[in-house]
């Protein structure tokens, strides 16, 4: 017991904490708080420390406000482009056109803003904040208090089912043992005792204390708070995770270099035009309209919109399939992830003890065995059918079950007449039932080398496929009293049972799949070597390339930067791990080109999800790694990433795709208009007809193709290169293909109006307005796939065709309907026209795909 210290000091030098106070006898950490353990803290004392650290509680992460979210959508360059122009529009007084724009800038902002509010308004439903009750010992006297009111100095004391209410240095412990999973990654509860531990330990390894929101499994205990709130491990490892920076998505990458290569468009292509037709004598109005309509034409006005919407979509198929997207740029993330870093217990494995493996003795009866497991077991079932208790003992119980064994039924009938608790010391547990001792322990506790043999050898064979073995044994209760030592003699083994947390169903699956399609798996967990090490062995990460090296937290920490950067190519399981080893790895993957994606759910993992490209947390895991995270597995099925990341792929090649189209049609309209300023022709497209066009065909279409659905072979293919641009130099060279034949459409068009067929100017535009949004529309097929037919499996897209007759209403409306025809600048035009632009309209189309079938017949 601890010597008797001072229960007060002065109010200007009250303690609040103290340094390594796992290595330090608890006598030292009393002294430092200045606490007696047998009394307690008085209460002026208590009210002096809490003026001084403040409420045992942890900084709760408040959200983006809601402000912030719609700015988030405002400050999306390509808006800021649109708003520019609509500006510009309404200065040179083109007000409708301005009108037009800041309702694609409205609808676009909306969009986005109700998408990612909802998605926050999710995660505060899975908010589960639980109150903590703390027994604690103060001016000599127990009572329960809020643990919210701990301060530096209290005692108090824990039992098994409770929940840490602060950080605590052990003062005297029965047989207690802690889950710490959550926290450390430890899969097994961890066996805690008063003595000192060396300084430079791991968190896990620290048994000498007990940290906040870890659980008590088993036995009892007291101990000293020495840290409260921000101060407690829990509370250092939120703030870590507070300082990681996350970057920005590839998406918003690539859209961010199109807007600023577009903005450079705008500007250069604007002063050109307007200086060739100011030297071309042209009149000042007429080279302001072209110049309008070329600022008209370069800005894609659906492209905000149908990115937006893309990724909307895509997740509402994501929370379909159990996985709830916190920010919409993680969705295509996903689709570029090179590395995913996964914690391993309770993400590659269940978090819960399983028998996998049993060897029953010579002539041993299998139902005594299980029998034994049952009845020599502090392990019981809540009300709700939920486990409590040590998962080991639980383990047993759901093996005895499956066996056929009523183990409850059992308990009610026989009663317990004597129990010698499991101890830490001695490794063992016995229990008088019926007449029957029943015994289990370590099986070196139990079994005779020479005796025993096969037994021995066989949990050795468990032992190192890092197994957690117990030894089952029974004898006839021996007359009269004797000493609980002697319960252990003369005993007759039944076997040796070998348990383990087990991979999650279809993990392994899952791992093989991510292998196929380019991406590794790393082991990161604060478990022990041999554990990670036979979990990784089953879930055959060396299939990866994989030396088989297994790098603890202590040697990581001696480990340069440079030395770290050649672990983290070929090493696959980081173990023993802290959550700044964690984050350190992470850093050095992304500083090597890597998008990373962590997958987690304990507090420990936070750093590491807050840092990553794409944080990935369990929905059963804690609130602090959930608020860490950009996407949520509710399921808590790490099989769930292979479908987010074949999410993300498609939906990478369908914005890429979509793009394509989008910005072939801008391209038509630049050189169209372009070429009417250098060739002296008027403007074949007038400025709100650009803008009509760009409407209809830039979101109806292209969300279309961002809606087609997967080919089915992207999970066989690599990752896309990080630095990889959206529009790659073979998308680029598609596009301006595509682009130019709709452009030869429209000057032909235009040409053949004014000279074959003798239409004025504007009937000449109706013409060219014709020719090209129709040409281009079809284009859409040339567009859905790079080779082969473009109408194969066009059924399947069934939002193909919706769009597609929508928008020929759309653009029958705008060359019919009298009002628009005339607000848009249109005329009617006669029969021969009609001829002239549908025929036109199917060049693009036609030489395309016969190309194409020439091509591939050449093949």
């Amino acid at each position: 017991m601890v010597g008797c210290m001072p229960s007060t000091t002065p109010p200007d030098d009250s303690p609040t904490g103290v340094d390594q106070p796992h290595a330090q006898s608890a006598d030292e950490v009393a002294g430092a708080l200045g606490v007696d353990p047998d009394v307690g803290l008085s209460a002026d004392e208590v009210e002096r420390r809490r003026d001084r650290v403040g409420r045992n509680v942890l900084e709760e992460a408040s959200g983006e406000p809601w402000w912030q979210l719609l700015w988030q959508q405002l400050a999306n360059p390509v808006v800021v482009l649109l708003v520019v122009a609509g500006v510009a529009g309404l200065l040179l007084g083109e007000t409708i056109e301005a009108i037009a724009i800041g309702v694609v800038v409205v609808a676009n902002t909306v969009v986005g803003f109700l998408t990612e509010l909802k998605a926050a308004r999710s995660m505060q439903a899975l908010r589960g904040l639980v109150s903590t009750v703390a027994e604690v010992e103060r001016e000599d006297r127990r009572d329960e208090v809020d643990a919210a009111e701990l301060v530096p100095g209290d005692v108090v004391g824990v039992e098994a089912g409770e929940r840490v209410p602060a950080d605590l240095r052990l003062v005297e412990c029965d047989d207690l043992r802690v889950d710490e999973a959550g926290l450390t990654g430890e899969s097994e509860p961890v066996a805690k005792g008063p003595a000192p531990v060396d300084a430079d330990v791991t968190i896990g390894d620290r048994t000498s204390m007990l940290f906040t929101g870890t659980t008590v499994v088993q036995g009892r205990g007291r101990g000293i708070v020495v840290a409260t709130g921000q101060r407690t491990e829990m509370g250092r490892i939120a703030e870590l995770a507070a300082g990681a920076e996350q970057g920005r998505a590839p998406l918003q990458e690539g859209l961010d270099q199109l807007s600023g290569r577009l903005a450079m468009v705008v500007v250069v292509g604007a002063a050109v035009l307007l200086g060739i037709g100011l030297l071309r004598g042209r009149d000042v109005a007429e080279v302001v309209e072209v110049a309008v309509a070329l600022a008209i034409a370069v800005v894609p006005e659906g492209l905000p919109a149908v990115a937006t919407l893309t990724l909307a979509v895509g997740m509402r198929r994501m929370a379909d399939a159990d996985a709830l997207v916190r920010r919409m740029p993680a969705v295509e993330t996903l689709g570029s992830t090179t590395v995913v870093c996964s914690d391993k217990t309770g993400t590659l494995t269940r978090n819960q003890m399983d028998v996998v493996d049993v060897v029953l003795a010579d002539g041993a009866d299998e139902d005594a065995l299980w029998r034994g497991a049952a009845l020599c077991n502090d392990a019981d079932v809540d009300p709700d059918g939920d486990p409590v208790g040590d998962p080991t003992e639980v383990a047993l119980l759901h093996a005895a079950s499956e066996h056929g064994l009523d183990w409850r039924t059992l308990r009610e009938e026989q009663g317990r007449d004597r129990a010698v608790p499991f101890d830490s010391e001695s490794m063992r547990m016995a229990v008088v039932v019926d007449g029957t001792v029943h015994v289990k322990g370590a099986p070196e506790a139990l079994l005779d080398r020479d005796a025993h043999a096969e037994l021995i050898e066989a949990a050795e064979r468990m032992a190192g496929r890092a197994l957690r073995t117990l030894a089952i044994a029974r004898r006839p209760a021996p007359d009269g009293e004797v000493a609980d030592d002697d319960l252990f003699d003369d005993l007759e083994l039944l076997g040796v049972v070998g348990m383990q947390d087990p991979p999650r169903e279809s993990a392994e699956e899952a791992v093989a799949t991510l292998h196929t399609a380019g991406i590794r798996t790393v082991m990161i967990t604060g478990d022990r070597p041999d554990t990670a090490s036979a979990i990784a062995d089953e879930m055959q990460l060396d299939q990866q390339g994989a030396d088989g090296r297994v790098v603890t937290g202590r040697e990581l920490r001696a480990m340069s930067d440079e030395e770290l950067a050649d672990a983290v190519a070929d090493v696959e399981v980081f173990a023993r791990v802290e959550p700044a080893h964690k984050l350190r790895i992470i850093e050095a993957l992304q500083a090597a080109g890597e998008v990373v994606a962590v997958t987690g759910d304990g507090v420990n993992d936070a750093p590491a999800l807050q840092q990553a490209d794409v944080g990935v947390a369990m929905g059963g895991g804690t609130d602090v790694a959930r608020e860490a995270s950009d996407v949520v597995l509710l399921d808590d099925r790490f099989g769930t990433i292979e479908v987010a990341v074949e999410e993300g792929r498609r939906i990478f090649e369908n914005i890429r795709r979509f793009a394509q189209f989008l910005f072939s049609w801008h391209v038509a309209e630049v050189v169209v208009v372009a070429a009417s300023v250098v060739v002296g022709f008027p403007a074949p497209l007038a400025g709100l007809m650009i803008l009509w066009n760009n409407l209809v065909i830039d979101v109806l279409p292209s969300f279309a193709l961002a809606l087609e659905p997967s080919a089915g072979d992207s999970m066989r293919k690599p990752p896309r290169d990080p630095a990889e641009p959206l529009l790659d130099r073979a998308t680029v060279r598609r596009l301006l293909s595509y682009a130019s034949l709709v452009a030869a459409v429209g000057l032909a068009a235009f040409w053949i109006g004014r000279v074959p067929l003798g239409l004025d100017v504007d009937q000449s535009r109706t013409l060219t307005f014709l020719a090209m949004s129709a040409g281009q529309v079809l284009t859409v097929f040339n567009v859905r796939t790079d080779h082969g037919s473009g109408f194969a499996g066009a059924t399947r897209n069934r939002w193909l065709w919706l769009a597609l007759a929508t928008t020929a209403v759309l653009e029958g409306l705008a060359l019919l309907l009298p009002p628009l025809r005339d607000v848009l600048g249109l005329a009617s035009i006669p029969a021969t026209a009609w001829l002239a632009g549908a025929g036109l309209a199917l060049a693009p189309l036609a030489c395309v795909q016969l190309t194409r079938l020439v091509r591939d017949r050449g093949r």
